[in-house]
């Protein structure tokens, strides 16, 4: 069920576990954290005692990322967060990374999607063979031109 896949990694820290050194799975901890990360998230499911892989891969992602983001992280590494996700969904997600961001939370975001990068950096660095070659404000950069510093073409430019 929902509840088991969202203490995944934490079932040792609370609310998931519970007694002495919190060796004990903390079954109502874990269903009452469920269900906050499903409304919290809008994850769309009939209850939490659904199997994971009955959930539409928006509706896993978004139970993997709230679960991340309400286990107060000091910092995201999101790494292609909505890759094969409905677009409904990838607003969803979209909005609660700029939320969580425009609250502090430091946030390394790595996708190949030029419009997530643009859409969700407040500075984007590429990296081409191993090494930086642009830092670029997003909100002077085109998909295009990002486009060509990804794949070198810029970088060849700037040398010629």
């Amino acid at each position: 069920p929902l509840w088991e896949n969202a203490a995944l990694g934490y079932q040792t820290q609370d609310p998931f576990a519970s007694g002495l050194y919190n060796l004990f799975f903390n079954r109502k901890g874990s269903r009452a954290k469920t269900s906050k990360i499903c409304n919290e998230f809008d994850v769309r499911t009939p209850n939490i005692e659904v199997a994971a892989h009955a959930l539409s891969g928006g509706n896993q992602q978004k139970l993997l990322v709230g679960k991340e983001l309400l286990s107060d992280p000091t910092v995201l590494i999101a790494s292609h967060p909505t890759r094969g996700i409905d677009v409904g969904a990838q607003a969803a997600i979209w909005e609660q990374i700029k939320s969580a961001r425009s609250n502090g939370l430091a946030t390394l975001l790595i996708s190949a999607d030029l419009d997530e990068l643009i859409g969700l950096s407040d500075v984007i660095v590429v990296m081409f063979r191993g090494k930086i070659v642009a830092k670029l404000d997003p909100n002077n950069i085109s998909p295009r031109d990002l486009g060509g510093y990804m794949t070198g073409s810029s970088v060849q430019e700037q040398r010629t």
